[in-house]
């Protein structure tokens, strides 16, 4: 269910924008929170690798990509937000599609980046989500995670808050999961977790096995 507050959030953009300056305090801003994935990843990855933003919406957490010269394509399902993200970030591939099953080539990209999205999806689509990702991740590559996490003390009451006025139940449900035992019983290697926020943001990366551990991956046929 979604709650009149989060309706109202997406149906006027300043209120959407005000919630996100203020959930992004605890690390250090907007433009920070937007470049979480990239410096989880950026050590690792040449200038010029392929990047996929799942669930981009209107880009903003692509841009960090490009900017430091990557090539970035967002997926999202909105036409609109596409249209949006691509005004705004001209050098933005943008390809409409669902996560659960999106229209790109298998093993076509060296990283994937899921910013603040994955806690939209139920469990079964969240899992579908995730194989999707290793399907398209070229072996060896790398998928970055930026999502909800149990908040520590002094942050639980202001996150059970901000859930029940402007999250679903499937944001309820992420905060229950453990992700990183998920993304390795689905085949992902190299899985790790930092927490950020007050404990209220964790980061994950994991990568891809190489291709010949993909072959004997049932899960991806």
């Amino acid at each position: 269910m979604t709650s009149p507050l989060r309706q109202l959030a997406y149906r006027h953009r300043w209120i959407y924008d005000t919630v996100t300056a203020i959930s992004a305090l605890s690390v250090g801003g907007v433009d920070r929170l937007r470049c979480l994935g990239l410096a989880a990843l950026d050590p690792v990855l040449p200038r010029g690798a392929t990047v996929l933003d799942f669930c981009c919406g209107s880009g903003e957490a692509a841009a960090p990509w490009i900017e430091a010269g990557f090539r970035v394509t967002g997926l999202d399902v909105s036409p609109k937000v596409l249209e949006l993200a691509a005004t705004r970030h001209p050098l933005l591939t943008c390809i409409e599609g669902l996560a659960e099953d999106p229209p790109c080539t298998p093993a076509s990209f060296d990283a994937i980046q899921i910013s603040l999205a994955l806690h939209e999806f139920p469990r079964a689509e969240r899992h579908q989500v995730l194989l999707s990702c290793l399907k398209l991740l070229k072996p060896g590559g790398w998928l970055v995670v930026v999502d909800l996490h149990p908040a520590g003390p002094l942050l639980q009451l202001p996150q059970q808050l901000f859930c029940a006025l402007f999250e679903t139940e499937t944001a309820i449900a992420l905060l229950e999961d453990n992700i990183p035992e998920q993304l390795q019983q689905i085949g992902f290697t190299t899985v790790e977790q930092s927490v950020l926020a007050g404990a209220a943001l964790q980061r994950i990366t994991a990568r891809c096995p190489d291709s010949g551990m993909l072959e004997g991956s049932g899960e991806l046929s």
